[in-house]
């Protein structure tokens, strides 16, 4: 009996000791998986892989996203630039009739059909409504590319694409520069009109003044009353000296100037009633001169000489000595210095009419050089030169 208790509480003591080598096994292992503080254990979820698929089109979907995004920049540009070049086409630009320039197709008047610059009006208005056609079709799709549903990023139903966006805003850059290029040549169009319409005013001029003095074309009856050398004197046998008239034949140099070259003066003669000669562009700057100065003072410019040729210049060079400019350097023989009367109480210095000369003269080309001035070494109140 004591040896079958002892075999017992051996067996016992066995399975007790089991049981507590479990528990020891199983709190080592709740400690390895369990975070600190006894908070519950963190399950590990499994990674899946993409569907090949799937992936391509989240890819596609994802260059479409950036190309649409680029395109809508560039486009945003376009439209800057276009609406620039259109306002300053719109402040610039009238049309021949004198109405305001449009700002866009819908504005566009309608002009007079005999009028210069209707060409080119004509081209301004058409690019006009092609750069409005260009900027609507633009910016149509911009609205749409950034509205809310119009951009589907996970197939390739999208209605507007980068691609389109770039095409059009191409297209629209190019309206714009035809704008350009259309108002560019209007303005040029508008300037030679210009330019045209003072070519004939002058012209007009010229022709009134010669109907009403025919006889300015020839010596004036009795003003000479003897020669000197082939030369005309007055009475008291002073050479009278007058504006040489251009040949045809002229090679262009000082004092050999051809009569195409040469513009005849509007109004006044010289002191023998032969016609004033002046280079073309210094004679239409002294007729616009010579329109203020008749605003200011009521009468025209008193002309003296005008254009003087080689052989007038040597024979003055003979007569005047050191006063008188060596042959093929005088302005005079270039066409492009005008003596007005020399009459010391009317164009003098210090006088009204010499002080506006000399202070309005430049604003059309004309001046009174330094050295004939008052403080100049050659002082010449009646000599004024061409110089723009």
């Amino acid at each position: 009996m004591t040896t079958a208790r002892a075999r017992l509480i051996v067996a016992v003591g066995g399975v007790l000791a089991i049981v507590a080598l479990g528990v020891v096994v199983l709190a080592l292992g709740s400690a390895r998986t369990s975070p600190p503080g006894g908070a519950a254990p963190v399950a590990t979820e499994a990674v899946g892989v993409l569907d090949p698929e799937r992936a391509d089109v989240a890819a596609r979907a994802r260059l479409a996203a950036a190309a649409l995004a680029h395109g809508v920049r560039q486009a945003r540009g376009h439209l800057h630039t276009a609406a620039a070049t259109t306002a300053a086409v719109a402040a610039t630009a009238t049309d021949p009739s004198g109405a305001a320039a449009p700002d866009s197709a819908s504005e566009t008047d309608t002009a007079d059909a005999a009028h210069p610059t209707d060409a080119a009006w004509a081209a301004l208005t058409a690019a006009v409504a092609g750069l409005d056609a260009s900027v609507a079709r633009l910016e149509g799709l911009v609205a749409e590319a950034v509205s809310g549903g119009a951009v589907i990023v996970r197939d390739e139903a999208a209605t507007v694409s980068g691609a389109a966006l770039l095409v059009v805003g191409a297209e629209t850059e190019a309206s714009r520069v035809a704008l350009d290029a259309a108002h560019q040549g209007w303005r040029a169009a508008l300037d030679a009109g210009a330019a045209e319409q003072a070519r004939q005013a002058d012209e007009a001029r010229a022709a009134e003044a010669q109907a009403a003095a025919a006889a300015t074309t020839g010596p004036a009856a009795g003003a000479a009353t003897g020669s000197a050398g082939g030369r005309p004197t007055d009475a008291a046998g002073n050479v009278l000296w007058v504006t040489s008239v251009p040949t045809a034949d002229g090679d262009g140099s000082n004092g050999n100037l051809p009569m195409s070259a040469m513009c005849r003066i509007p109004w006044g003669t010289d002191q023998l009633g032969y016609a004033q000669y002046l280079r073309c562009d210094a004679a239409h700057a002294l007729t616009r001169l010579n329109d203020a100065f008749r605003a200011a003072f009521g009468e025209s410019i008193a002309m003296d000489l005008t254009y003087r040729s080689y052989e007038d210049q040597v024979a003055m060079k003979a007569a005047f000595g050191a006063l008188a400019a060596r042959p093929g350097t005088s302005s005079h023989g270039l066409g492009t210095a005008l003596d007005v009367q020399e009459w010391p109480d009317v164009y003098g210095f210090g006088t009204a009419r010499y002080t506006w000369l000399v202070e309005n003269g430049p604003a059309h080309g004309w001046h009174a050089p330094p050295r004939v001035r008052e403080d100049g070494p050659y002082p010449e109140y009646w000599h004024f030169e061409y110089a723009p």
